[in-house]
């Protein structure tokens, strides 16, 4: 059998083209909205990781600013200073050992 006795190809080329013009653009529109799919869905999770890395550094940052305040919070007590001051032999003055000076104009 020879394929030159009916050309399957063109018929089939033919008649999607002539006669089916509405299937063949349903048909293209059906593969462009998948392909629009697959591409909003993988823009769609890039921008999800992005959101949890930002989310992890934010619980970090907030976790570290807890700390520092805790730590200022510590250096700023006034019973750490006094335990520094006594650490170099340092006391509190008495109210006998005031002296106030007066400046005359």
């Amino acid at each position: 059998m020879s394929n030159n006795r009916y050309p399957l190809s063109q018929i089939i080329l033919d008649d999607v083209l002539g006669r089916n013009k509405v299937a063949l653009c349903l048909l293209l529109a059906i593969i462009a909205t998948g392909f629009a799919t697959v591409w909003y869905t993988y823009q769609t999770r890039l921008l999800i990781a992005e959101q949890g890395k930002l989310q992890d550094e934010n619980e970090k940052l907030q976790y570290q600013y807890l700390n520092l305040r805790l730590e200022e919070h510590t250096w700023s007590k006034r019973t750490r200073i006094e335990a520094v001051a006594e650490r170099f032999g340092l006391q509190a003055i008495k109210k006998e050992q005031e002296v106030i000076l007066v400046e005359q104009k």
